[in-house]
């Protein structure tokens, strides 16, 4: 909690929040998975200091893939020292990486992903990289395949209300952006009420 907190309050913008997500929202993230009948290929991106991790970790089998993708020097450090480190020596064999990098650079093979799991705060984002970074995960999922992420309840209205004429019109076009996904894609939410803020997370199925 002190690392989430540290970086977070260092820099708000990337991380969204000062606190990690809740076991629910978690748990809520990484459902997906847990309906799977593998071998399956699991993405994460923006971890942060892994709640949802551990949560994939708990689901994925021998013979599955999990990739995450961070950016921030500190969620990287203390990924592989705290979360996976501890699994690999529990868990000989198994195939997780981590990657140091933005979504979008990271050595990643498009329409190979069963399950893409996002922790990225979308709404401290322009607009133009929420597209960038949502068509990427498209791409990178194979047909069929299921993207999740979520976005706070009232964090739109709260954004577009102290974020002024810029902000405001940024959001709406956030907004346009995932409802477009959304429709194209077979979109559900789900209501995390269990978290600080509450949370809704969306699911995309690929089309």
């Amino acid at each position: 909690m002190i690392q989430f907190v540290t970086s977070a309050l260092r820099d708000i913008k990337t991380v969204g929040s000062v606190v990690p997500s809740s076991p629910a929202l978690s748990r809520a993230l990484a459902a997906g998975v847990t309906a799977a009948r593998g071998p399956v290929r699991v993405l994460e991106v923006g971890p942060g200091t892994g709640p949802v991790t551990r949560e994939l970790l708990k689901r994925i089998g021998p013979d599955d893939v999990l990739d995450i993708v961070e950016l921030n020097d500190d969620f990287v450090r203390h990924m592989e020292e705290q979360v996976l480190a501890p699994w690999r020596a529990a868990h000989p064999g198994r195939r997780v990486v981590l990657h140091h990098a933005a979504v979008q650079d990271a050595d990643l093979r498009p329409g190979s992903y069963d399950f893409v799991v996002s922790g990225l705060p979308f709404n401290n984002f322009d607009s133009a990289l929420v597209e960038s970074i949502l068509r990427s995960y498209i791409d990178l999922l194979k047909p069929g395949g299921e993207l999740s992420y979520f976005g706070y309840v009232g964090a739109k209205v709260v954004k577009g209300a102290i974020g002024g004429n810029a902000g405001r019109a940024n959001i709406g076009r956030i907004r346009a952006i995932e409802d477009g996904l959304f429709a194209a894609h077979a979109g559900t939410r789900t209501i995390v009420l269990p978290n600080i803020p509450p949370a809704e997370v969306r699911r995309l199925r690929k089309r």
